[in-house]
């Protein structure tokens, strides 16, 4: 009885030990820190403890998170602690204290003392843990470890419950999930003919799994019509024309060699780290270190194979099985001095063991000053942007009316703030825009949502741009938008932030009917404003409704024009690329008449063809022209 209080006390020590320095790195590097990504779900949390239910936008009954057990966690625990960034970052916090705590129990416990608890402060100071900080990684990844902890200490039912909820707070969770069930299904099998009950394990542990699963899924389907996401095809359209969060056209494989780049430069000591891992292969492992490296493994090989687009945070689940290797690297060498009788076996181990524990220190060390002082973009160091886009999200919401739309690229920290009806053109909100973003087309976002705001970030001394169309030179945004405040931070990389105002009105459109072929493209609709345009000219919406029926080039020029118009043909002219255009869609276009338009109807002309020409041109519909007041 003493032997086992003594051992339960112990327990508690070390996990309290854990959770302070966990606690101590977030008070002195990381309480300043703001991941933009983290304020999305903030703002779901918040919309649901105000019972205005788990969507982003008041309204749109779209489930756009990921993260939905996290985002309702959030919005429980939001009525104690009302402030979202403080409860996100000690959720995160404490997540990743008792992850080395876990560490620490997954650990062989015929390695030395010293090695286990090395494994788990490894843990705790791993950056790629901290660098998502706010957000659901350490969170989930901390449920999955200790399912795996359960498992290991025949606690099946209380494993699959974990399991099934880290599946919740991240759908990333069901590999390992299906790791443990496979184990503990070849485990039963073994035992069919040794051991009564031999089927209790995986039941126990499925049925558990499948409860909170099942209940989500009832919910969200009446809620939704889906249990799925649509930030999942927002992500794999940007994948598509190359938009990640590590760069332009980054895989998911060179995202991680930028990583590791990245680790390089900030200490070279992190070689001793990546070696350790390495000879950590060489040793035995027990059940539980297998299942965390295999989940590390088959997690970037499905990432690699999904070629969803890659974010820092998407590398988080390979730490544990890492941390887990490089401890069995460090026992493997102290074994192995120990054979050859080498006295100074434990100094030299020791030695080593600081190596990456220097590595990491450095890191958060380099994290600190950036966060102070700001820096170009480093994929493993932070982006101090939350400044930046406060006062923006904040000027939003004194500024505007509470009926007013924004436009934006990031949606986390400027639309928490704002309070505001929201739309981003990556397609993170609307299914639509995602829709729109997989056939190459991020004109239709802006002409479509005609938002009443829009807000860009301008990279120091270069041009305004709507991802890779440069907006400035746009004679319809040029129109109908005007800036009307910026906001900037010398530590914020990417330049200022400015917000434009819509100052036109944004006008209903009526449909005209027709059915035109323009090659395999047909256009089976076309919507135009409703008013008519006046005398002294304006800006002009077109919306085209299309169906492919057959093959088309891979690169298509489409112009929309108004014929004698002033003695000219006001148009819009756009090349697009096609390998994703199928079925039934719409796409929006913009022009400007000028002044002068003699009152009458004028004939709308769409031209279609592969860039360069030849082009098919067929008159689609009128624009009305009346004399302006």
């Amino acid at each position: 009885m003493v032997k086992q209080f003594s051992s339960r006390n112990r327990q508690l020590v070390l996990l309290v030990g854990y959770l302070l320095v966990a606690i101590l790195i977030w008070l002195a590097v990381m309480s300043e820190f703001r991941l933009d990504d983290s304020f999305i779900t903030y703002r779901y949390s918040r919309n649901f403890a105000q019972g205005i239910g788990l969507v982003y936008n008041a309204g749109d009954n779209v489930l756009s998170t990921t993260a939905p057990l996290y985002a309702i966690l959030l919005g429980v625990l939001s009525l104690i602690v009302p402030d979202f960034h403080l409860l996100g970052s000690l959720i995160g916090t404490l997540s990743i204290g008792l992850g080395g705590w876990l560490i620490y129990n997954l650990l062989p416990r015929r390695m030395s003392e010293s090695l286990r608890l090395w494994g788990g402060l490894v843990y705790v100071l791993s950056s790629p843990l901290w660098l998502a900080l706010g957000m659901e990684t350490a969170f989930w990844i901390m449920l999955v470890l200790a399912a795996v902890w359960l498992v290991q200490e025949k606690r099946w039912a209380w494993s699959g419950l974990l399991v099934g909820l880290a599946i919740l707070a991240r759908p990333d969770a069901a590999l390992p999930a299906g790791l443990l069930g496979l184990m503990l299904i070849v485990a039963s099998v073994n035992r069919i003919s040794t051991t009564g009950g031999w089927w209790r394990a995986i039941i126990y542990y499925g049925v558990a799994a499948a409860i909170p699963l099942l209940i989500f899924a009832i919910w969200a389907y009446a809620t939704y019509g889906s249990p799925f996401p649509v930030t999942l095809s927002a992500k794999s359209a940007q994948a598509v024309l190359g938009i990640t969060g590590m760069g332009v056209n980054v895989t998911t494989w060179e995202g991680l060699r930028l990583i590791l780049r990245s680790l390089m430069l900030q200490s070279p000591l992190y070689v001793a780290l990546a070696l350790l891992v390495l000879f950590g292969f060489a040793n035995s492992f027990n059940a539980s270190t297998v299942i965390v490296v295999m989940w590390g493994a088959l997690h970037l090989l499905a990432y690699m194979l999904l070629k969803v687009a890659p974010y820092r945070w998407y590398y988080a689940p390979l730490v544990p099985g890492a941390v887990l290797l490089a401890a069995s690297g460090l026992d493997y060498l102290f074994k192995r001095l120990n054979l050859r009788r080498i006295q100074a076996a434990p100094v030299l181990v020791g030695a080593i063991a600081v190596f990456p524990l220097v590595a990491q220190v450095t890191s958060f060390s380099l994290i600190s000053q950036r966060i102070q002082s700001g820096g170009p973009v480093d994929v493993m160091l932070p982006i101090v942007d939350w400044q930046a886009y406060r006062e923006t999200g904040e000027w939003l919401n004194k500024n505007t009316p509470l009926d007013a739309t924004v436009g934006v690229a990031e949606v986390g920290q400027i639309g928490f703030y704002a309070r505001r009806y929201m739309t981003d053109y990556l397609g993170l909100l609307q299914p639509d825009v995602a829709a729109g973003l997989k056939r190459d087309d991020f004109y239709s976002w802006l002409v479509g949502y005609a938002p009443d705001y829009l807000v860009f970030q301008r990279f120091r001394g270069a041009a305004l741009v709507l991802y890779n169309y440069v907006i400035q030179d746009d004679a319809w945004f040029n129109v109908n938008y005007r800036p009307v405040t910026e906001f900037d931070d010398a530590r914020y990389s990417s330049g200022p932030v400015t917000i434009f105002k819509r100052v036109t009105n944004k006008l209903a459109i009526t449909p005209q009917p027709v059915q035109l072929d323009f090659g395999n493209l047909r256009l089976v609709g076309v919507a135009t404003d409703a008013n008519a345009i006046p005398t002294n000219g304006g800006s002009v919406r077109v919306r085209l409704d299309w169906e492919v029926v057959g093959m088309l080039p891979d690169d298509l020029h489409i112009a929309v024009k108004g014929l004698s118009m002033a003695g000219g043909n006001p148009s819009f002219d756009g090349d697009y690329h096609t390998p994703n255009w199928h079925g039934h869609f719409s796409t929006w276009h913009g022009f400007v008449v000028p002044n002068g338009v003699v009152p009458g109807t004028y004939t709308l002309l769409v031209a279609v063809g592969p860039m360069g020409g030849p082009y098919q041109e067929q008159g689609v519909g009128t624009l009305q022209v009346a004399r302006g007041p």
